[in-house]
């Protein structure tokens, strides 16, 4: 299968396109500025330097048997709420209008669970009310509004999936995306030896790891539906913003030998959000069964550790 990955140099558009590489499949890569690294003519990828906001890119023609679409704003850009919006939102219609100006039928749309609220709470499904409540989550509703249209008037078929917490390692060295739990406590935690929380830490989580984000993506390409689908993708892993903090600290006082101090500083909010993310169709149309919990949030801040020592300069201290 051909498949042309948006946002291919971020987070989880880099792990995706390494395992459905490994898969065999020939993945087109879209970056909006191309690394200098990418641009190996020995490259095993199909690499293109384009903005999906480009008045252009409505136009251009590729052959794909599919299109996943990660180039959305992420939480940090959101914080510019116009340019969210444009990335977002014109963004996403521009890759849409992509999509069937090259008769590829098939397009994967990475939106967030946030859609339904900053704090979860009770049982969440696929059929769950949305409720944004910021701009990162508002931008993202427009978007799948947008793509569910375009399968609803026949014009392709697609999938807007819901990702949870997604942490792991940044396999590619332009990812800046350490303001991610629990990524900024390791990094605090290996730098400066103590990790603070500005609130109490009760809020709860259910994290995913990117592989597992990317292993989901690859089911859904594999069964994809007749018209329109959401899925969440989400795991067993159901922490607290504090309870991760503790497993970074108890993670990193196995590895050295000066201990990080947890500092606490708020009070708020006095309450767990208690929610349960329901995996029921990840599971039964999409076959995925293996849904890992905290040993392999555990590993991968191991990872995230090991990766931090590469940052120092030879024969720096720890």
């Amino acid at each position: 299968m051909r498949y042309i990955v948006t946002g291919a140099g971020g987070f989880i558009g880099s792990v995706l396109c390494e395992q459905l590489h490994k898969e065999g499949h020939e993945v087109v890569r879209m970056f909006r500025k191309l690394p200098g690294r990418e641009k190996d003519a020995n490259s095993s990828y199909e690499d293109y330097e384009c903005n999906v906001l480009s008045e252009g890119f409505p136009g251009l023609h590729m052959s794909a048997d599919a299109v996943i679409h990660l180039a959305a704003a992420n939480d940090i850009v959101s914080k510019n709420g116009r340019e969210g919006i444009r990335l977002s939102v014109i963004g996403t219609k521009n890759v849409l209008d992509f999509a069937v100006n090259s008769g590829i039928d098939k397009v994967v749309f990475f939106s967030t669970i946030q859609v339904l609220g900053s704090e979860l709470r009770g049982l969440i499904t696929e059929e769950s009310a949305i409720c944004p409540e910021n701009d990162y989550a508002a931008n993202h509703v427009m978007a799948e509004m947008y793509t569910e249209m375009y399968a609803r008037m026949g014009l392709l078929r697609a999938v807007s999936v819901r990702p949870t917490n997604v942490y792991g390692r940044f396999i590619n060295p332009t990812v800046n995306r350490w303001s991610l739990v629990p990524a900024c406590f390791c990094r605090e935690a290996f730098f400066n030896k103590q990790i603070t929380l500005r609130s109490s830490g009760r809020q709860m989580r259910n994290f995913v790891s990117v592989d597992s984000v990317a292993g989901a993506t690859r089911a859904v390409l594999a069964g994809f539906p007749a018209s329109y689908d959401i899925l969440h993708i989400g795991s067993q892993c159901q922490l607290s913003i504090v309870e991760a903090a503790q497993m970074v600290k108890e993670v990193h006082d196995e590895l050295y030998p000066e201990p990080v101090k947890l500092i606490i500083q708020g009070e708020e909010p006095r309450k767990e959000n208690k929610f349960e993310i329901s995996l029921r169709k990840l599971e039964e149309r999409y076959g995925l069964q293996k849904h890992l919990g905290r040993d392999e949030l555990r590993e991968q801040i191991r990872l995230i550790f090991g990766d931090l020592e590469q940052q120092l300069p030879s024969g720096g201290a720890i």
